[in-house]
């Protein structure tokens, strides 16, 4: 077959070549008369060629379409691949997650397994909101970054321009984006200190940093993981922009990229959350136990977000596509530029905004009562994957992330790249 488009293309030029430099030298007029006198004398002799040349774009055509069915064929594969893998772990009849594998724009995988609700026998789908736990971050940082690039705020400001507490004295917003603030963690004085009847706030933690608690090490000395500053982060905002964090988030940064449902729970002052993902733990006796109720679950900036796998995708589609709605002027790069480099079992880690980057990777892991969450974003080719489950005995504990983060990694360089 490729012989014979190579002998019809090469008897078409022959037949062309008589023609070619008088024709390159007519005006449009005497072209028309060309083709006319050519149309009326010589149709019996370009007969043949005409055949010919038809046979070669049907030719085309062939291979598109055979093209298309190889490319379909192998997506299928890959999609029960990804479904054999994901069912030998979750049972239709369990807690599950919802799964997004994109390439360059595209679904390649955007389903649920598993259900959101046990006591409804409700599945979970793409438009199921499920908890994001530390996924949130990223957002909480979108959040901060949208001041800064408006000139409200720049990562070099004083905390305690913001809040005059004795303990900001010298941290900076950027300390608590890349966790070398010092500030002590809040759950463990929440948990030995607290009344459990009433729902801890940001405003209660915000409270408790007034009265100087002791530091893990001096600003900017070290590096640990924190989820305090991202909590003092939110209330940023709040107090920046004049408006209640979760309003400022769904305005300024979810409403923008086209996440239609996603934004941040506060259970003290609790609200409708469309299709939602409850969350489960095993307990003692391997029975899975509802946790949506803990005391926590009013702090919002370090975790907290409701998100579906189809608005995911729309946000990172803006984050590739480096939305001027959502960043202005700012340098999108920023976001996943190394703000902190340390050291994690002998070896160098980096940190960047809401986000634990490499140089070809941004990735944050999460984890909550009920919740385990990934995602993970190549930076040098436009593949993401996101992870969101509502129980905690199945992402991390099976390894299960990393047998999905893998064989979408060799699906896309091998079939796509």
């Amino acid at each position: 077959m490729a012989l014979m488009n190579t002998l019809a293309l090469l008897i078409l030029l022959k037949e062309w070549k008589p023609y070619q430099n008088s024709y390159a030298k007519m005006n449009s007029n005497n072209r028309l008369k060309f083709w006319a006198l050519n149309s009326a004398t010589g149709r019996r002799m370009r007969k043949p060629y005409l055949i010919l040349l038809a046979m070669l774009i049907l030719t085309c055509v062939e291979r598109n379409i055979e093209n298309r069915i190889d490319e379909e064929e192998s997506a299928a594969i890959f999609k029960y691949q990804i479904d054999s893998l994901v069912r030998d772990h979750i049972n239709v009849n369990e807690p599950g997650l919802a799964l997004l594998i994109s390439y360059k724009g595209e679904k390649l995988v955007c389903k649920g397994y598993g259900l959101r609700d046990l006591v409804a026998n409700v599945p979970i789908t793409a438009k199921t909101n499920m908890r994001l736990a530390s996924v949130s971050k990223q957002f909480t940082a979108l959040c901060i970054l949208t001041l800064v690039d408006r000139g409200l705020l720049s990562l070099d400001t004083s905390v305690y321009e913001i809040f005059p507490y004795l303990i900001f004295k010298n941290i900076s917003v950027e300390n608590l984006l890349n966790h070398t603030s010092g500030l002590p963690d809040y759950y463990d004085h929440f948990n030995s200190n607290w009344n459990r009847k009433k729902i801890v706030e940001n405003k209660h933690v915000l409270n408790w940093l007034k009265t100087n608690p002791k530091f893990l090490f001096e600003p900017g000395s070290d590096y640990r993981y924190c989820n305090t500053g991202y909590i003092v982060l939110a209330e940023i905002v709040q107090k920046i922009s004049g408006m209640e964090f979760s309003e400022y988030a769904r305005k300024n940064v979810f409403e923008v990229v086209n996440m239609k449902e996603a934004n941040y729970y506060n259970l003290a002052k609790p609200r409708t959350i469309k299709e939602r993902a409850y969350c489960y733990q095993r307990d003692s006796i391997k029975k899975f136990v509802k946790m949506d109720g803990f005391f926590m679950n009013g702090i919002m900036g370090d975790g907290a977000v409701y998100c579906n796998i189809d608005d995911y995708y729309e946000y990172d589609k803006a984050l590739r596509l480096k939305s001027k709605r959502l960043l202005n002027k700012m340098d999108f790069d920023v976001i996943f530029k190394p703000s902190v480099t340390y050291e994690y079992e002998g070896k160098p880690k980096h940190y960047a905004l809401g986000w634990s980057v490499t140089d070809s990777t941004a990735a944050h892991t999460g984890g909550w009562l009920g919740v385990d969450t990934y995602t993970k974003r190549y930076l040098d080719f436009p593949l993401t994957i996101a992870l969101f489950s509502n129980r905690t005995d199945v992402l991390f504990d099976s390894g299960l992330w990393k047998k999905i983060d893998s064989l979408a990694y060799v699906k896309a360089r091998k079939e796509y790249h």
